[in-house]
């Protein structure tokens, strides 16, 4: 294992393994757990065409559709950042939870891939249907220091322990407002 030089602690995967430990110990306490568990924001901005900004605390987005629909595609889409999104989820939940196991991850990419069940309905063009994902495909590549039983139980443990991932799968209910400025 790499050593961090301004401590001399064990570095694995990119992470502190005592650092990270101590976080997870630390969601015990109700008062961390509730900081951990939210509120988390974004704000998005439209900025001209189909484009957009998306701001998370010291983070900005930038957001775009393709060339396609009379836009410069400047920036991916809202629908290929949900995949993106739940992607690197569930690649945080693989490397939290190998690390905490001990494994040593070399290479990790994870693909992901859906189709729009009714496209139209978000043109306007169809009143029925469901213009959502009809379903997304993620599949893990990885090679890491472990036999297949254990990867794939870290996998396991990704996809279910993944708050974004879950979030799509369970079908999160959406409150919407509206004010006119």
């Amino acid at each position: 294992m790499a050593t961090d030089s301004s401590t001399q602690e064990e570095i694995l995967n990119g992470l502190h393994p005592s650092a990270l430990e101590a976080v997870v110990e630390s969601l015990k306490d109700e008062d961390n757990l509730a900081a951990f568990s939210g509120p988390w924001r974004s704000r998005v901005v439209w900025e001209d065409g189909f484009k957009a900004k998306a701001l998370m605390r010291t983070h900005t987005v930038r957001m775009d559709e393709p060339e396609g629909l009379d836009t410069q595609d400047t920036a991916a889409s809202a629908h290929e950042q949900l995949l993106s999104a739940v992607g690197a989820c569930m690649m945080v939940g693989f490397v939290m939870n190998a690390t905490r196991q001990g494994v040593k991850i070399h290479d990790l990419e994870i693909a992901l891939e859906g189709h729009f069940d009714n496209i139209l309905k978000w043109a306007g063009l169809d009143d029925a249907g469901n213009p959502a994902y009809g379903g997304l495909n993620a599949k893990l590549y990885v090679r890491a220091d472990a036999d297949e039983d254990t990867l794939r139980g870290l996998w396991k443990k990704a996809i279910d322990g993944s708050p974004v991932t879950q979030s799509v799968v369970r079908a999160t209910p959406v409150t919407t407002e509206f004010e006119a400025v």
